[in-house]
């Protein structure tokens, strides 16, 4: 009986261990392409939806190029769409940071400044027209 008792405790930590690293492992790629997508902004999007493509129907490099032609042109055109409600969007958004802030204490207020900082640069610079290297880029 005692022998019985010791198996199922080492099978119990063993089954346990298994589903805490099957956690452990699923939200870490999950934060992985949380941040490839959100962070890195539209242009690693689509090298993930040509990833994604290129796995799922199995497409060949002629087929992926002409994905990742017909999605630049897709996001220049996307670009070009929001430009003249551009000034709303940002309108709302400033509202939005300016009723975050106030939700924020002192000590987390600079913090949440960076962010934003951060952020802004970033999807401005992936707003603007794009330059010849990120257009010629591969996925």
């Amino acid at each position: 009986m005692k022998r019985l008792k010791g198996i199922l405790i080492v099978v119990a930590i063993f089954v346990s261990g298994l589903f805490a690293g099957t956690i452990l492992g699923g939200s870490a790629a999950l934060l992985d392409v949380v941040t490839k997508t959100l962070r890195s902004g539209p242009l690693n999007v689509r090298r993930i939806l040509v990833q994604r493509a290129k796995h799922d129907l199995h497409l060949d490099e002629d087929q992926s190029h002409q994905f990742w032609q017909i999605l630049n042109e897709t996001g220049a055109d996307l670009r070009d769409a929001t430009k003249p409600v551009r000034p709303q969007i940002d309108a709302a958004l400033a509202k939005s940071a300016s009723r975050l802030r106030d939700v924020l204490r002192a000590d987390q207020r600079p913090r949440f400044d960076s962010l934003l900082k951060d952020s802004a640069i970033r999807w401005q610079a992936a707003m603007a027209d794009p330059s010849s290297a990120e257009s010629a880029a591969k996925p």
